[in-house]
């Protein structure tokens, strides 16, 4: 009900939000042998949270768009 009325950015995490913003993290994390705890890991983080607040809710998409980020 409160996802109606706000834009996505506006909307807290849900449980499965972060779930799936977690694999996403995790899958590219472990392409990218990003150290657990690291300054890139903290950053790939803060895009997927942000990819994902902009509306990229799809997997496939999110992981794209992580991946990129890693590579610039």
């Amino acid at each position: 009900m409160i996802r109606e009325h706000l834009h996505p950015s506006d909307l807290p995490l849900f449980s499965e939000d972060l779930d799936l913003c977690q694999q996403i993290f995790d899958i590219v994390r472990a392409e990218a042998e990003i150290a657990p705890g690291s300054p890139k890991s903290d950053l790939l983080a803060s895009h997927i949270i942000h990819f994902y607040k902009q509306g990229i809710r799809n997997a496939a998409q999110l992981l794209a768009m992580a991946r990129t980020a890693v590579i610039s």
